[in-house]
């Protein structure tokens, strides 16, 4: 595919000979700068061995630092001519070969990256980081923070942008406690309850700690593997805490709580008692925007923020008229491609979250304009992390407006999604698919859907309202009357049967 692109981009100019010559030196696609302004990085053709330009030639990123230079490929090779459309593409923006430029440019990245975490060990040279890149690196020179960034830039090139953040902030805590020097030699049982009290002393969560000790967890069991450490991690870690949490049994709102929020949502207002607007335009168009992405989440079977971003009108919102949406769970769907399915009603108040902030259904379009598919999977992390913090933001200025005792965040949706239809005597076995916990590898239930439609619509509007109980005469009156014509037709229809 990128050799047919590169013909199309040489279009008119085969093996480059017509195309317009450049003066010998080095067309750059993108440049950077290391951490502490030494070193300087571009990405461009290494023309040392060219004799002519019509030829492919190797890209390279171009290293340099303290009048050294080095050359690291990319395993891709232009002609001079394909290489500076390319260039001028990304000059002026334009989206022609915008994949193949991101790739590049993704590969100069992480030799960015590279470069600073061999600065940031204070052991940087030209030498070092072409052994770096290439894969080898002495054995005096391994340390539990390279196993560490190694790691951090093995889940990023997995696009585990989550756990490579994880890792990185894990890594960072690590280092303000303990320092820089931290041996192989160091770590075992007192050092690891030594961190712990260190943590504790500073007043962290029992989910904080337990969270930064399975992740240095994993890299001590990495340095084992490898022979640097000895021992093993279970003795290293008992009694440590490593695998607890705190309960979360507490982190979701009652039903009538989200009646409140989604009265609220759905006047879109929000003024003081005299009738004075509390927000300006814009502060209040991302108050109700971020509140509606609550909602949805809480609506759509308790979706976590990334998936409601990446969110796309199917072939199966189509095929189901505009009735269904379906996802795969981001979060499980490499480890549970058969189990991390969703596909949820859309009823009418996602419906209304849709026409108020969503885009126009088109087969392939998002349903939410927030998140560019043009964004590469790492820029479409940094998205996800800010709107979290925008939701936890707004849901706290809510919260105060609407006097709610609790103040909730966007991971308090997926709780009360599954607590609310729990409480309403939904079937277990239908909030566990629906929030794609389901272990079943059953070959049926492949082709067959759990639950129909009028199912799914009649369980979940259990999330804005409390079922009906029929204790007299008069509570089956009340429910009668409140159904359509066409229920009571088919109730009717039913006991007559």
């Amino acid at each position: 595919v990128m050799k047919t692109e590169k013909e199309k981009a040489a279009k008119g100019h085969p093996n480059g000979q017509n195309a317009p010559q450049s003066n010998r030196g080095e067309k750059c696609m993108a440049k950077f700068t290391s951490s502490n302004g030494s070193v300087y990085g571009s990405l461009t053709l290494d023309i040392r061995k060219a004799g002519d330009y019509s030829q492919p030639l190797p890209v390279v990123v171009r290293i340099a630092h303290e009048g050294k230079k080095c050359f690291l490929r990319l395993g891709e090779k232009y002609t001079m001519a394909e290489w500076i459309q390319l260039c001028e593409y990304e000059k002026t923006g334009r989206r022609v070969l915008l994949a193949e430029r991101n790739e590049l440019k993704d590969l100069m990245e992480k030799i960015k990256d590279l470069t600073n975490q061999l600065i940031e060990e204070g052991s940087f040279s030209i030498r070092k980081l072409q052994d770096r890149y290439q894969g080898k690196m002495d054995e005096d020179s391994v340390t539990i923070y390279t196993i560490w960034d190694d790691y951090i830039q093995e889940k990023r090139a997995e696009e585990a942008f989550g756990t490579a953040s994880v890792g990185k902030d894990t890594r960072n805590r690590f280092i303000k406690d303990n320092g820089r020097g931290v041996k192989f030699s160091d770590i075992n049982f007192d050092f690891v309850q030594g961190w712990v009290k260190k943590m504790q002393d500073d007043k962290k969560s029992t989910s904080y700690i337990g969270i930064n000790l399975r992740t240095f967890r994993t890299m001590v069991n990495i340095a084992i593997k490898k022979g640097y450490v000895k021992g093993n991690t279970e003795e290293m870690f008992k009694d440590s805490g490593y695998n607890q949490m705190e309960s979360r049994k507490d982190k979701f709102l009652e039903v009538e709580v989200f009646q409140q929020l989604y009265e609220f949502w759905e006047k879109g207002e929000a003024k003081d008692e005299n009738g004075k607007e509390l927000f300006i335009p814009r502060d209040k168009n991302a108050l109700f925007r971020d509140l509606g992405l609550f909602l949805f989440m809480y609506f759509a079977n308790g979706q976590n923020l990334a998936d409601t971003l990446r969110l796309e009108y199917d072939n199966w919102y189509f095929s189901s008229q505009g009735k269904q949406l379906r996802f795969q769970r981001h979060k499980t769907k490499k480890r549970n491609k058969n189990g991390s399915e969703v596909i949820f009603p859309v009823t009418p108040e996602i419906q209304k979250i849709i026409d108020r902030f969503g885009n126009e259904p088109k087969l392939g379009e998002r349903v939410f304009p927030i998140l560019s598919k043009s964004k590469t999977p790492e820029q479409e992390g940094g998205v996800i992390q800010r709107y979290n913090k925008s939701i936890r933001k707004q849901m706290k200025k809510v919260a105060e407006i609407l006097k709610l005792k609790q103040t909730p965040t966007s991971t308090w949706a997926r709780h009360s999604f599954a607590t609310n239809l729990n409480n309403a005597g939904v079937p277990r076995e239908y909030i566990k698919s629906s929030m794609a916990h389901s272990t079943s590898n059953d070959v049926t239930s492949k082709y067959i859907g759990a639950y129909p439609l009028p199912k799914m619509q009649e369980y979940n509007s259990y999330l804005l309202k409390v079922p009906q109980t029929v204790n007299s005469t008069e509570d089956l009156l009340k429910i009668l009357k409140g159904m359509s014509e066409e229920e009571r037709a088919a109730l009717l229809a039913e006991v007559s049967k």
